[in-house]
């Protein structure tokens, strides 16, 4: 089979996973119990309820920034500031998903936030609902739908003018736009290339990635800890 090759621009992308937010703290929770239950352990209380909480599904999809994920968003913004991230990095636009958990982590760690908040060098800040998360429907009777999203998202990116750009967005969108075998923590920053040579074929008709040289720039201390566990010393202070 014979591929169609194009040549792109090379972009540099720095990615930011959202800060925790209510939906990973009952998860972590709803987890743990569960666990507890299977060794034969009574759950604590605190990981009962908040994982009744995950009833409430719209609250799921749109689910504000934990105490926990304030926290770190303050840890990041402060390192960010002190590495003057923006003006080192040259970074020319922001993206982030409209999901309230990455909007407040946009603004927090990097000062700007769709539609209105601005902060130099940055010169575009846009809201994008191609970054939105993997929905309960995208991963089973939609699952295909999800595939085309990610494509239409780098079709998107590689059409901007710009070149030095960060997207705030969502673990599972993240994991499978860059073919990922693990999740990023929250608030962590990579960088990425994207762009290159494009490929439509591989020889097996496979679409092959058009990101590399993946690396992790920041890490939030806060986000090795699992959540609840991080949520119950919190609270003990």
């Amino acid at each position: 089979m014979t591929s169609s090759i194009t040549q792109q621009q090379t972009k540099t992308i720095y990615l930011i996973r959202h800060a925790q937010s209510e939906e990973n703290r009952r998860l972590a929770s709803a987890k743990t119990a569960i666990k507890d239950l299977f060794k034969l352990t009574l759950p604590k209380s605190s990981d009962i309820y908040a994982g009744m909480e995950l009833i409430n599904i719209p609250a799921q999809i749109d689910s504000n920034v934990s105490p926990v994920g304030k926290s770190q968003i303050n840890e990041m913004a402060e390192a960010l500031k002190a590495a003057n991230f923006l003006e080192t990095e040259q970074i020319e636009m922001v993206v982030h998903s409209p999901l309230l958990r990455a909007k407040e982590t946009s603004l927090g760690m990097l000062g700007c936030a769709a539609p209105d908040s601005k902060v130099a060098p940055v010169q575009r800040v846009l809201e994008l609902d191609l970054l939105l998360e993997k929905t309960p429907a995208e991963w089973t009777i939609r699952y295909s739908s999800f595939v085309q999203r990610l494509r239409d998202f780098e079709t998107w990116l590689e059409q901007q003018s710009e070149s030095k750009i960060v997207l705030v967005g969502h673990s599972q969108f993240f994991k499978a736009l860059l073919h990922l075998d693990f999740k990023f923590g929250n608030c962590d920053v990579w960088k990425v290339e994207f762009g290159g040579p494009l490929v439509e074929q591989n020889a097996d008709g496979a679409s092959p990635s058009r990101w590399s040289n993946l690396q992790k720039l920041f890490n939030c201390s806060l986000s090795d800890i699992e959540p609840n566990e991080l949520a119950r010393e919190m609270d003990g202070k």
